[in-house]
């Protein structure tokens, strides 16, 4: 068992009473004077505002919540509009030779970080990777005349000036047992909910995550399949199917913050599956993915993309769109309004 898999199990234990690991209190002590210092620093020394709007999607909790599939929907909506959305993201798992990075189909995991050229694929918006989001975000202004900016997580990133905060809840993990890091998954306190703009739930929030924080959810989410994908020989696009395998057993390969709600999907579609899961930004390599013979292996998108170089015949990638109501997407016309009024 890997450390993460250790502590998602004490922070996100499926069944029974949440574990707080009481001896890491001094620790989580520590973290939480450390965030609210850093928030504290940015509300007195705010960053320069960009001059175009900026919504930033993230979350809270460690680990992954949904944020970059309602990242992928909301810059699709803004584009079928008529708005020019551009996206920018830290590139966790990538290091370029240089930044502000312009992800391309071209271009390489490694160099990119998986869920940015994930997102080019899928949308073919353009995408800038930078540590630093506020050179990302003006490169994308300067070069490609971006009128609005989606930052794909972020939420904690305080140097980049945001006119929208959206943060994303896991409907079934919710906060876990509520604890800062690294007694919890928590890297805010959780009433910092009730200071973004919007909170999304990820899937139909159960009843614990109801009382964790019902009073500050405002809209739910569900993640549908969409599409089935797999590479073509050029390796840097793909072939979109309407249909995958035939139902029956499959090997199920996820290197997602919740591997599980992969899982819950490929069983509700009617595979029988052999569990792979693996670290959030795993890399993969041709020889963990050979599993016993042609028996068909379904992964993630995100995924996906960091095997293309060995992609496989009997391989398929399930895409997954972020399904929202109506409202949400008023509430952020309305903002974009607001904000060009006020320009």
């Amino acid at each position: 068992m890997s450390l993460e898999d250790w502590f998602n199990k004490r922070w996100y234990p499926e069944s029974g009473r949440r574990s707080t690991l009481p001896l890491l209190a001094p620790l989580s002590a520590a973290f939480r004077a450390v965030s609210n210092r850093r928030r504290a620093k940015s509300h007195e020394s705010p960053p320069k505002p960009l001059a175009v709007p900026v919504i930033v999607v993230g979350n809270i909790t460690a680990g992954g919540a949904g944020k970059t599939p309602l990242v992928a929907e909301l810059a699709r909506w803004l584009h079928e509009r008529g708005m020019n959305p551009g996206i920018v993201s830290r590139g966790y798992g990538g290091r370029a030779r240089e930044y502000p990075y312009q992800v391309t189909a071209q271009s390489h995991p490694l160099e990119s970080g998986d869920e940015p050229l994930m997102l080019h694929l899928i949308t073919g918006l353009p995408v800038m990777v930078s540590p630093d989001r506020t050179e990302a975000a003006q490169a994308l202004i300067d070069y490609h005349q971006c009128d609005v900016i989606l930052s794909d997580d972020g939420l904690q990133h305080y140097k980049l000036w945001r006119s929208m905060e959206i943060c994303v809840v896991d409907g079934h993990r919710g906060l876990g047992n509520g604890k800062m890091l690294p007694r919890g998954p928590l890297r805010e306190p959780a009433d910092r909910l009730g200071t973004v703009d919007v909170v999304v739930a990820n899937g139909e929030p159960e009843e614990a995550v109801k009382q964790q924080c019902g009073e500050w959810l405002d809209f739910t989410m569900t993640l549908e399949p969409s599409a089935w994908h797999q590479f073509n020989l050029d390796q840097t696009s793909t072939v979109k199917l309407t249909s995958g395998p035939e139902p029956g057993p499959v090997h199920g390969v996820a290197a997602i913050g919740n591997p599980q709600r992969f899982f819950r999907e490929l069983h509700r579609l009617g595979y029988r599956v052999t569990e792979q899961a693996y670290a959030d930004h795993h890399q993969f390599s041709l020889q963990e993915l050979q599993f016993d013979g042609e028996t068909p292996v379904i992964m993630t998108m995100k995924d996906a993309v960091k095997c293309r170089d060995f992609w496989q015949g009997h391989w398929w990638a399930l895409e997954v769109r972020a399904e929202l109501p109506d409202l949400f997407y008023q509430r952020v016309h309305q903002h974009i309004q607001k904000f060009r009024e006020h320009d």
